[in-house]
């Protein structure tokens, strides 16, 4: 547990410049500490995790026959609180839960804001802090993972901040917002799928650690934030791309992320797994993709003239590709992407895409339940 302090106690670590951590505990952050493009990892009380590290502080990591052992002592936090009052908060932050704990690092998150209001450090800086406490305490942070995301994140998480401002007053409108602001939406860029990854919550025991992606776009916040991302992570081996901006670039993001996905990996895996035949997955890949522009051009993330102007060709496709991957490449993620395209639909009165995203996000997770 973090060193309790007292009310209105600055504390004398605050977020260490240049550093870059993983969140939470799982395999992909595992893999980035191992590899050295992260500083530590910051967790936030995975059940399963927590008491195995409390007697053991280093990871057993398979490989081929040999056991690799990553020494995470001083490189691992239980919470944001953790880190910060041991002086190793990291500026920047690669949060990558799964689709299931995601709702937990919303929770996380908001814990640690309520704690710093509890402790007066979004109170005027002349009472408590000498220097912008959004700045100094709160690192800048790109929400990673499949699924139409970013929205709901920062829905919840002003929501849960706004419910906060009634104990404490100190988190005012502007303090709420660039609060928020200090979030971006990323994609890693791989020819691996994410649900490669082992995202689950892990043990002092792991198997062979994952492909460590190196090359990420990212998607919102000011200037000052993608700078801020881009400097970091560039000085920890990791490439950053920052795609055109608009002003819904990471929804935009996501949308463009959904329509690759579909038409690269969920069409082919589901016929390469047999729930689709290929005349079946040829029929349903203009459909879709017309279901996801319409949603994108609703939503004001992709433009009407942009859809108009670029040429699609729908290719059918292979029911055996070139190199068939050792691991099932649905997943829950892909779960996540249909069911927030159903969601959408469902918002914006469409009932044909509805229908539609409907019953592959049920087939997807037919699938994914018998797994």
């Amino acid at each position: 547990m973090p060193p309790r302090i007292k009310q209105g106690e600055v504390p004398k670590p605050i977020i260490k410049k240049g550093t870059l951590g993983g969140l939470p505990f799982n395999a992909l952050t595992t893999a980035c500490l191992h590899a050295g493009h992260t500083d530590c990892i910051i967790d936030f009380g995975s059940p399963e995790s927590l008491p195995s590290l409390r007697a053991n502080t280093s990871v057993q990591i398979g490989k081929g026959r040999q056991k690799l052992t990553l020494d995470l002592n001083g490189r691992f936090y239980n919470s944001y609180s953790d880190a910060l009052y041991r002086g190793q908060l990291p500026e920047v932050i690669l949060a990558a839960p799964s689709v299931a704990r995601f709702p937990d690092y919303i929770v996380a998150f908001t814990h640690y804001i309520e704690q710093l209001a509890k402790m007066g450090f979004f109170l005027p800086r002349k009472q408590v802090l000498q220097r912008d406490p959004v700045a100094e305490l709160i690192p800048c942070t790109i929400l990673t993972g499949e699924g139409l995301l970013f929205s709901r994140f920062i829905t919840e998480l002003m929501g849960n901040l706004k419910a906060l401002q009634r104990e404490h007053p100190s988190l005012n409108d502007d303090i709420r917002v660039r609060i928020v602001g200090r979030f971006v939406r990323g994609f890693w860029e791989l020819s691996a799928g994410p649900n490669e990854w082992d995202l689950g919550p892990i043990t002092s025991t792991l198997g062979a650690l994952p492909l460590v992606p190196t090359h990420i776009s990212i998607a919102g916040g000011d200037l000052w934030t993608q700078g801020t991302i881009q400097t970091v992570l560039e000085s920890h081996g990791l490439q950053v791309k920052i795609p055109l901006q608009n002003d819904n670039a990471p929804e935009r993001l996501e949308f463009q992320n959904a329509l690759t996905r579909v038409s690269t990996v969920i069409l082919p895996a589901l016929i390469r797994l047999d729930v689709l035949s290929e005349s079946e997955a040829a029929t349903l890949a203009p459909k879709i993709q017309e279901g996801i522009w319409t949603i994108g051009i609703k939503r004001d993330a992709l433009s009407e003239q942009e859809k108009t102007t670029k040429t699609v060709k729908h290719s059918k496709p292979k029911s055996q590709p070139a190199s068939k991957p050792t691991h099932p490449q649905l997943g829950w993620n892909d779960v996540a992407i249909m069911a927030g395209l159903n969601h959408y639909a469902q918002s914006l009165h469409l009932p044909e895409e509805s229908q539609l995203f409907g019953q592959l996000t049920q087939k997807l997770f037919s699938y994914c339940q018998q797994q």
